[in-house]
């Protein structure tokens, strides 16, 4: 038999209507949301992995519709992608945070969810937190699978407001992200074959 395949919920966060962003206006959180998950999602399928979202780029579902989504598809994990704010202006509050809503570590959520800061931590993606933190967010309580929401860094930080208008540095967010959803699910990452420096490693 062959295996069933897995899929994941990819939520980008927000929608269309949206101000969220860096106070200078330069960045906006929903539009960095919805290209992670573009990046995100040839990265997952490539490793086999179905990815289904609960909204178009211009439609807001609310966060229990989201949820509701990814329940009917019974999807295997649940992904909500944002950026971070600390106030309205700029501030020193900087890197990656990861929630679920509860402990123990146990729980599935949270074994996903170190996958995650591992692939992270292992990219050079600099951390706000070290730990998973636990809040009662809609799309983590609402969901039946494990759920876990990351803010990829801060956009009321100048240097991660740099980094997360970078394309280079949203590969690296994607990767990563692809690369502890794999981890989690006891797939083994394939690397792509066509850039030169990693054939280097095989010569």
């Amino acid at each position: 038999d062959k295996p069933v395949k897995k899929t994941v919920c990819l939520d980008p966060g927000h929608g269309p209507d949206t101000t969220n962003g860096s106070p200078d206006g330069s960045y906006k959180e929903q539009e960095f949301a919805w290209d992670l998950y573009q990046r995100l999602t040839p990265l997952l399928e490539a490793q086999g992995i179905n990815v289904i979202c609960p909204r178009t780029e211009d439609t807001k579902p609310s966060l229990t519709a989201r949820a509701t989504v990814a329940n009917n598809a019974k999807a295997d994990c649940f992904l909500s992608l944002h950026t971070n704010a600390s106030g309205s202006g700029w501030s020193d509050a900087s890197g990656l945070e990861l929630y679920t809503s509860s402990g123990p570590e146990t729980a599935q959520r949270n074994v996903l969810a170190a996958q995650l800061l591992n692939a992270f931590h292992a990219a050079g993606v600099s951390l706000w937190a070290p730990t998973v933190k636990h809040e009662a967010y809609t799309v983590l309580t609402k969901t039946n699978m494990p759920a876990v929401l990351i803010e990829f860094g801060f956009h009321t930080n100048r240097a991660d407001v740099t980094l997360l208008k970078d394309s280079a540095y949203r590969d690296k967010l994607a990767e990563a992200t692809a690369r502890g959803v794999c981890k989690w699910m006891g797939i083994t990452y394939q690397e792509k074959e066509e850039t030169p420096v990693e054939k280097l490693w095989y010569t």
